[in-house]
């Protein structure tokens, strides 16, 4: 369970971004995905 403060304004969400991403760090790494490089990249970056 992730405990998260109320909702106070339109800017409130900021600040809960960096532990929500942290989480899916830790989640990612647990699985074993390389957290560096994401998949299906290519088909949303166009590189010539």
């Amino acid at each position: 369970m992730i405990r998260l403060p109320e909702h106070y304004g339109i800017l409130s969400p900021v600040p809960l971004v960096v532990p929500l991403r942290l989480l899916a760090c830790h989640a990612a790494t647990a699985r074993g995905a390389d957290v560096d490089k994401p998949q299906n990249l290519a088909k949303s970056v166009t590189v010539e």
